[in-house]
């Protein structure tokens, strides 16, 4: 140990700091809880606070530089326009390399710099500068990506405020760059709610002409034609299916994006998460891994058989968070602290008149919130009542949004209520074309307050000053540790404010409500994470076993077991399968053989009595082997795969089809949310997925479906089926939200993989021509028109293509059926900017 290494180990287990650093937080706490500056530092304390904080900023170590900038965060509001705060504050700003608050902490610090500072800011805006901008990389962020430089493949995990994002855009710029932009690229996410946005992040970024960045598995001949690289932005099943192409561009490189979903216990994609990368991995394609909180980073490698040696974990956080705890049942409150001992407040929690309001309000007002509530239906219901008790805001961005959402959605949707007040609710179900615009509106500060479900967890970039946690569960889950800290990490925005603050809110006695305080309460109070123990490496929980009952369908080890848990045994059986039949070495396959003793020989044998090809298998991952061989087995030329006709009745028929082809009675039917319940669910999803491949827009669809359910009479509403009244505003909230989440979730995901199945293997066994149709493609796009699925596959959303093909066509030039040319200025300035205003913005937008 170094000689300032020990007076920084002495500093930090000095009782003296624990005691200033305590009084500090219980200073802020009155500032921000009661909005009181009533306690004050003598003149010794602020001094020796001072010296403490910068004595830790020279630490190596996260610990003491976390300490120091947490010293000059809870100072802040008190102390900016101190002379001597803003001295220390500058010299220990300038250590941590965190130019960002720096800026906000100390205006014109320059007047303020000492020589060994003002040297030690000028090596570092030289030496840690972000390639191609004014922006200067933190000392951890510097860090990691000299390390990425020197890497074929890597793994790293941060704070959620940390910036992987901004590190990963970085890289790829410095690939570009450095590699004369020969490498094509593909940036992994979650979710497709995170492909718009990540996708119009790169495009602003990426200024090398020679590059396009395209968001489906299928390059344009427009493009094709120009010898250009690519950055492709994809989701799992979309990288499968790219990979699936032979005749596709060679990726090199695959930036992996919240990769702590490839080991999920309680999400039912992580497989197919797990079976993607395998199989870019087995391409030879460059892996690097991006994940928030996750302490052991180099799980990922390990996962995939890489050398563990490159991989980083930073625990510097580039922001501070301020914890607190507010109960409504007990009437009172507490602050968690830096040294653990709790800062309890007998004074809050008291009852008064619209008492959720009143915290909101007072804590929450002149700055951004989120407001976390876990479930659909309670996130809309309490984003209604706050908003019922605030006056109207009469801001023109807020009014085209509503504008937008009675002509594109409907105008009774409930976010229109809320908007009118300032206030917004997010979660899956969102028209993605309206998520976008909330989202900026968020941004840009014209909308406080947030409320949102667990799509936040999915990747979207919306920090805030505060974030209000209403519920510590997902779905029916507690928090995991991951869970909590990548949903409060987002409380304080860098480079907008130095700290944030996570409000945990007991309101009422209600299970997944804080229910049991003192075992809830620990994943606030006790800040450290667990090292994660992916289930396939590990095998706990008799994982193995149960993927062996699933190959032979037999009972699992278990009769309680969930849907998901179901889902994940049988989609990483399939894998398991897949992996024997493309003699493919996998931890998942070498782990499998060790757990079961005649697990080769079962393998072997299903090898043999297996009629799929490979390519089939690997597209469709997450469909029974045993199922598809009954298809095959039946399939006869008799009978095409696809009608060339499409109505509500052909629908039927072929959802009928597939109802009994894969057993969807046992399949689809079990599970919070199923997709068919029961079969007479089927007759909506024809009347939906007609509506939806016939190029419907979105409001219409809407109308059909309401009109739908005004002939049927009732409704599925909360575990029961009540009357259905389309004068009802919740009802038809309800079947919007619903038809949203159907289209993106069933249509496009479950019965899309269905329908691709069935066609690829009828195709295969019988040809092209007598399977008819490809119904799959119809789904994914949501239309049957060939211009549009082009214009798709160019960055336009659904709702521009079907615009510019029905009334701008003329703009479009097409060989042998192959969009090859837009005429992009001409279009612009030809659309009808009073008729189409919000359009016209969004493409603008693209094409810029």
């Amino acid at each position: 140990m170094t000689w300032l290494e020990s007076i920084v180990s002495r500093a930090l287990n000095d009782p003296y700091l624990n005691e200033l650093t305590r009084k500090l937080e219980l200073k802020y706490a009155h500032i921000f809880l009661y909005q009181k500056d009533d306690i004050a530092l003598s003149e010794k304390e602020f001094d020796d606070v001072l010296r403490f904080a910068d004595i830790l900023s020279r630490s190596s170590e996260a610990e003491g530089r976390n300490k120091a900038y947490k010293i000059v965060s809870l100072m802040f509001d008190t102390y900016k326009n101190n002379r001597q705060y803003q001295y220390y504050a500058n010299s220990i700003l300038t250590k941590l390399g965190n130019f960002a608050s720096l800026n906000i902490a100390v205006q014109d610090s320059e007047k303020v710099d000492t020589l060994e500072i003002a040297l030690e800011k000028e090596i570092k805006k030289v030496y840690q500068k972000v390639p191609f901008n004014d922006l200067i990389f933190t000392d951890p962020q510097y860090k990691l990506f000299e390390a990425m430089k020197d890497s074929n493949h890597f793994s790293f995990s941060g704070p959620t405020s940390f910036g992987k994002s901004f590190i990963m855009d970085a890289f790829i710029q410095h690939i570009i760059t450095e590699r004369h932009g020969i490498d094509n690229i593909v940036i992994l996410v979650p979710t497709r709610a995170l492909i718009n946005q990540v996708t119009a992040r790169l495009k602003k970024l990426i200024t090398n002409k020679n590059y396009k960045v395209l968001s489906h598995p299928v390059v344009p001949t427009i493009y094709r034609n120009r010898m250009l690289k690519y950055i492709f932005v994809f989701t799992p099943e979309r990288l499968v299916a790219y990979l699936g192409e032979k005749g596709n561009p060679v990726i090199h490189y695959i930036f992996i994006d919240e990769a702590h979903k490839i080991i999920a216990e309680k999400d039912s994609r992580s497989p197919l998460y797990y079976h993607a990368i395998l199989l870019a991995e087995r391409k030879s394609i460059k892996l690097y891994f991006a994940s928030p909180n996750i302490p052991n980073a180099d799980v990922f490698l390990q996962l995939f058989e890489k050398s563990a040696d490159e991989q980083m974990t930073i625990r510097e956080s580039p922001v501070a968070q301020n914890r607190f705890y507010i109960d409504y049942i007990e009437q009172k409150g507490r602050m968690f602290t830096e040294t653990g001992e709790d800062i309890e407040f007998e004074n809050l929690g008291k009852h008064e008149h619209g008492y959720v309001s009143v915290l909101l309000k007072r804590l929450g007002q002149n700055c951004k919130n989120i407001v976390y509530c876990n479930t659909v239906a309670d996130t809309i219901d309490f984003a209604l009542q706050f908003s019922k008790k605030l006056p109207e805001r009469n801001d023109d961005r807020i009014d085209s949004l509503i504008d937008l959402i009675k002509k594109y959605v409907h105008k009774d949707y409930f976010l229109i209520d809320c908007l009118k007040k300032g206030v917004a609710f997010h979660f899956g179900r969102l028209p993605q074309r309206i998520r976008e615009r909330t989202e900026k509106l968020f941004e840009d500060k014209v909308i406080d307050y947030m409320f949102c479900t667990s799509t936040l967890l999915e990747g979207v970039n919306l920090p805030a000053k505060n974030i209000f946690i209403f519920s510590n569960a997902i779905g029916n889950s507690k928090f995991s540790d991951v869970d909590f800290w990548n949903l409060a990490g987002r409380a304080g925005r860098l480079s907008k404010e130095l700290s944030g603050n996570i409000i945990c809110v007991r309101m009422e006695e209600k299970k997944n409500r804080w229910d049991n305080p003192e075992k809830d309460l620990e994943v606030v109070r006790n800040k450290k994470i667990q090292n994660v123990q992916p289930i396939v490496i590990k095998g706990q929980k008799n994982f193995y076993t149960n993927l062996e009952h699933s190959l032979k369908a037999k009972d699992f080890t278990r009769a309680n077991y969930s849907q998901t848990e179901k889902e994940i045994w049988d989609h990483y059986a399939n894998i398991v399968f897949t992996h024997q039949a493309s003699k493919t070495d996998s931890i998942l396959m070498s782990n499998f053989l060790k757990r079961n003793n005649d697990g080769k020989k079962m393998l072997e044998k299903m090898e043999k009595d297996n009629h799929i090809p490979l390519y089939i298998m690997e597209q469709c991952s997450n469909i029974k082997i045993a199922y598809q061989n009954d298809i095959w087995e039946q399939a006869s030329d008799q009978e095409k795969a696809f009608p060339e006709e499409i109505s509500t009745q052909t629908c039927q028929a072929v959802l009928e089809k597939m109802y009994g082809y894969y057993n969807w009675e046992e399949e689809e039917s079990k599970g919070r949310n199923p997709m068919v319940k029961q079969k007479t669910r089927l007759q909506y999803f024809s009347v939906l997925m007609y509506s939806w491949m016939k190029s419907t827009p979105l409001n219409m669809m809407i109308i059909n479906i309401i009109n739908y359910y005004k002939k049927k009479g009732e409704i599925w509403n909360r575990n029961e089926i009540i009357t259905f009244d389309s004068q009802n505003r919740h009802h038809i909230n309800l079947i919007i939200n619903n038809l949203i989440s159907d289209i993106d979730n069933v249509l496009r995901y479950k019965i899309k993989n269905y329908f691709l199945n069935y066609y690829l293997i009828v195709s295969d066994k019988l040809g092209k021509e007598v399977a008819g149709p490809n119904w799959a493609e119809y789904v994914e796009y949501g239309t049957m028109d060939n211009v549009i699925i082009e214009l798709q596959n160019i960055g336009l959303p659904r709702h521009l293509s079907m615009l510019i093909k029905d009334e701008y066509s003329e703009f479009l030039t097409f060989e042998d059926g192959n969009l090859v040319d837009i005429e992009a200025e001409g279009l612009l300035q030809s659309i009808d900017c009073n008729k189409y205003k919000d359009e016209l913005y969004e493409l603008k937008e693209i094409f810029s």
